[in-house]
């Protein structure tokens, strides 16, 4: 697995996380209030790439879960980057592009008829 930074804003949510004594709420986590976190999903996408675990609650209503940190999670609020796992690419992603042909037209050089 590559170790990749963590971005500024889930580094500041996982410090507030690693610094409360008792499992804070999703509201409470919500450090800013920018439409990126009006409807919670921050903290839906934190726990699914395991660097939170909620303890009570539901993914339905994130602000009311409380939370806490995964051993990724804690490693990534104190050193800023954590292993992320490789998700294997699959072919059905990309489907094979339609492949035009290409209409090919005679460069004219200067000088010539």
């Amino acid at each position: 697995m590559p170790v990749l930074p963590v971005a500024h804003f889930t580094w500041q949510v996982l410090r507030t996380l690693k610094r409360s004594k008792k499992p804070p709420t999703g509201r409470s986590l919500r450090i800013v209030p920018s439409r990126r976190t009006k409807d919670g999903s921050f903290l839906t996408e934190l726990v699914d790439q395991g660097l939170l675990t909620r303890v009570s609650g539901t993914a339905a209503e994130p602000f009311d879960a409380t939370y806490t940190l995964t051993e990724r999670g804690e490693y990534a609020a104190e050193y800023g980057e954590c292993d992320i796992p490789v998700r294997p690419k699959s072919s059905e992603a990309f489907p094979a592009a339609a492949t035009k042909a290409v209409k090919k037209t005679k460069k004219k050089v200067a000088g010539k008829k």
